[in-house]
């Protein structure tokens, strides 16, 4: 008299093995990136999103798991970008089950949507190396298409409807992808798209470009001569990207200007030098551009040039270095 039940019984734990079985594995797991879930540095965005109150009720959960993911200066940039992915509708309200290798709209849970898109989004942020409109771009395309921008100069729009039809044809199809996908998205935003910097360490610096480090200080092969030689400071790369970059700390800007003002393919090129007092300067070369003078006070995080290749350089980077009492010493440690 039990059989029927219990058979009843049996198909539903069976169906719900075969959904746990599916389904769990890609809630961990990225078939484009790694599992590890990078903490980026702090900083982020300023702006607001321009949102339905569908989109922002899920605020909190936004934010919760931008903290968790070390994303958190991006909140209104995510909103903006579950306005156009779903209006807050739906219980795959960031969309992000394909990021997960599902099929569209398989993820039925807003929390579970929130946090896979946002840890996604912190994911190719990093790939793009913090470039908004590449990182948003590439959430809609796949990661792939971050490689194939940095190789043609960055992000363009140009550059995004080449990868469409390069990927439309491989694949066989229409079309493939959103081209205006930027666009779309930040129609719901109202702000600057330019990064800011974190909060002062124990030090009193900040991280004064949001870029991964090329080389590091000590001896390394001379990029001209291929001779072993010290490296006095540290380089970021930049990618071709005019990236700001920022007083590392509060202080009086020392010099400011070329090294050689009848040679700029001369050592530092344009180059910055800030007194912070305490036997402390810090000096940032190889701009583009400068954007303050010599005498100026600047605050930690001020904005003081962008990223270049003038004078004896190879490529687009900011080469920091860190001086105590005349001494070149390791900026590592201290200003990051």
């Amino acid at each position: 008299m039990f059989k029927f039940p219990l058979l009843i019984i049996a198909i539903i734990l069976g169906f719900l093995l075969i959904v746990g079985i599916t389904l769990l594995p890609a809630l961990f797991m990225n078939p484009e990136m790694d599992e590890s879930a990078p903490v980026l540095p702090e900083g982020g965005i300023g702006g607001k999103a321009i949102v339905s109150p569908e989109v922002r009720r899920y605020e909190p959960l936004v934010r919760k798991y931008a903290e968790k993911y070390g994303v958190e200066g991006y909140t209104e940039l995510l909103l903006a970008k579950m306005q156009q992915e779903s209006g807050g509708r739906g219980g795959d309200p960031m969309q992000a089950s394909e990021s997960l290798g599902l099929p569209p709209n398989t993820i039925t849970n807003p929390a579970v949507s929130i946090e896979a898109g946002v840890r996604y989004f912190s994911q190719v942020l990093k790939k793009a190396e913090r470039d908004i409109s590449l990182t948003l771009q590439a959430f809609n395309f796949g990661t792939g298409f971050i490689d194939y921008a940095f190789k043609r100069g960055g992000y363009s729009k140009e550059v995004a409807a080449a990868f469409s039809q390069k990927k439309a044809k491989e694949l066989g199809w229409s079309g493939y992808g959103d081209i205006n996908y930027v666009d779309n998205v930040l129609r719901y935003f109202e702000g600057s798209l330019e990064i800011s910097p974190g909060s002062p360490n124990s030090y009193g610096f900040i991280k004064p470009i949001q870029a991964e480090i090329t080389s590091r200080f000590g001896v390394r092969f001379d990029p001209f001569t291929g001779v072993p030689t010290n490296h006095y400071g540290v380089d970021f790369g930049c990618k071709g990207q005019p990236l700001p970059i920022y007083a590392a700390r509060n202080g009086k800007i020392q010099q400011a200007g070329w090294q050689n003002q009848g040679n700029h393919s001369e050592g530092f090129g344009q180059r910055i030098y800030i007194d912070h007092g305490g036997g402390l300067v810090t000096v940032y070369a190889h701009l583009a551009q400068i954007l303050v003078q010599p005498g100026q006070t600047v605050q930690a995080g001020q904005k003081i040039g962008t990223c270049g290749t003038t004078g004896s350089s190879t490529g687009e980077h900011l080469h920091l270095e860190l001086h105590e009492n005349g001494r070149k010493v390791n900026p590592e440690g201290r200003i990051f």
